[in-house]
């Protein structure tokens, strides 16, 4: 064969190799294809996406807006406020006619078992005067602007006219304890707060005339003479204008002296302990 012929059939033996292997490499191109489509099959396009749907508990019931509410959150304690005790304001006026009067400033108990004793409005009470005549106490008594008036109408309107009538002498002491204390009744250790820790009370001892006489609560009283019958008469005065009078008759705690005080008896606070 010659050298042309020799050419023309490497020709042809190289052409038919290349479509050989080109159907080798395209049907094995083919067959991935096909396990291509089979793992991952494409979406008809004729087929909706469906929503995502929330997830519901299958016990629960809907939730309606305007009917049902949902489940409170536990609440938590308030803070615990600090409260400020605010003193109260000194008594700017304690109007008592005919009384010798000065103003003090607010009285308050200590902490503990004492914290309620005290006086908002209290007064030093020197005496009390009727036209010229001044009776006065020993040592100012301090007690609450109420009480003050009180007590300074009982002495002026029944017991000074009562002893110029008995004894023809105006009273120019009083003979009395200081008023406020911080105290229980009778000086007990435990009980109800006594009206004194208050400023509602006073305790009265004897009454000294301007002459000199001297009328005494725990000699004179009960005695058939014109000091007996004095004390009598101021004593019964006195349960038409305080609701508390004990005298030596109520116990042994006051065979000395007259107990008088404006303390709340019965729901109306209008009951009289008169004794």
């Amino acid at each position: 064969m010659t050298g042309a012929g020799c050419s023309i059939m490497y020709l042809a033996v190289m052409v038919v190799s290349e479509c050989v292997i080109m159907r080798i490499v395209g049907s094995v191109s083919c067959f991935f294809c096909g396990l291509v489509l089979i793992v991952h099959p494409a979406p008809a396009a004729s087929d909706p996406v469906p929503d995502a749907k929330p997830l519901v508990a299958q016990d629960s019931e809907p939730f309606v807006e305007g009917v049902d509410t949902p489940p409170a959150k536990p609440s938590l304690p308030a803070p615990a406020e600090e409260t400020v005790e605010i003193p109260p304001e000194p008594l700017t006026e304690c109007d008592v006619p005919g009384a010798l009067i000065k103003l003090a400033d607010p009285v308050a108990g200590k902490s503990g078992s004492d914290a309620a004793c005290g006086i908002a409005e209290p007064v030093r009470l020197n005496g009390v005067v009727v036209g010229t005549a001044a009776a006065k106490f020993p040592s100012p008594v301090t007690v609450s602007c109420r009480f003050a008036k009180t007590l300074t109408k009982w002495l002026r309107d029944d017991v000074l006219p009562a002893a110029e009538e008995q004894f023809g002498s105006p009273v120019s002491v009083l003979a009395s304890g200081p008023g406020y204390q911080c105290r229980r009744r009778n000086n007990l250790p435990d009980g109800k707060l006594s009206e004194h820790a208050l400023g509602m009370a006073i305790d009265i001892s004897h009454i000294e005339l301007d002459d000199g006489s001297r009328i005494s609560i725990e000699d004179d009283w009960g005695a058939e003479t014109k000091k007996g019958r004095f004390l009598k008469e101021i004593h019964t005065s006195a349960c038409e204008r305080f609701t508390t009078v004990l005298g030596p008759d109520a116990d042994s705690s006051h065979r000395s002296h007259f107990h008088l005080d404006i303390g709340c008896h019965g729901k109306a606070c209008t009951y009289v302990i008169c004794q």
